[in-house]
């Protein structure tokens, strides 16, 4: 009975968000459209993203990493998770859209599945604060935190 009042929950928790973003102004929308390009891509394991969607100036801290990565970390740590893993099937959920001018605050849960080298499959749930800036008219990833829940 738990698990069908919490499936129905998640299932209400989804929608409203879902509806939310449809009620977004058409640059939030914008934004929107551009995060689910980012995570097709890198499903598609398509390393293009980075130089089409991140500011060369970027400096991002994903749960997993120790510390801050720059642009040419990223580019090397992505690269090698791309050979290391496949993802299945995901989806994002957008939580909310901030736009002030130039700057873009993106709020957003994932859910996904993958698989490693081994065969092994792995679902992780997670959240991601995205910072986006403006510059010439393009939208880029200037920095985000975030990253997979905590395994309970």
């Amino acid at each position: 009975m738990r698990f069908t009042i919490g499936l129905l929950c998640a299932a209400l928790a989804i929608a409203s968000t879902t509806a939310a973003a449809q009620s977004w102004t058409p640059e939030q929308q914008e934004l929107w459209k551009l995060e689910e390009l980012q995570w097709k891509m890198g499903a598609e394991k398509d390393l293009s993203w980075i130089p089409k969607m991140v500011h060369p100036r970027m400096s991002a801290w994903s749960n997993d990493m120790p510390s801050p990565s720059t642009y040419a970390s990223l580019e090397k740590w992505d690269r090698y998770e791309s050979g290391e893993s496949t993802t299945l099937v995901h989806e994002i959920y957008p939580i909310a859209a901030t736009i002030t001018g130039n700057v873009a605050v993106m709020q957003y849960r994932y859910h996904s599945a993958s698989e490693n080298a081994k065969k092994e499959h792995k679902s992780a749930s997670g959240r991601w604060t995205d910072v986006l800036i403006k510059e010439n008219g393009v939208w880029k990833f200037i920095t985000w935190a975030g990253g997979a829940d905590p395994e309970k």
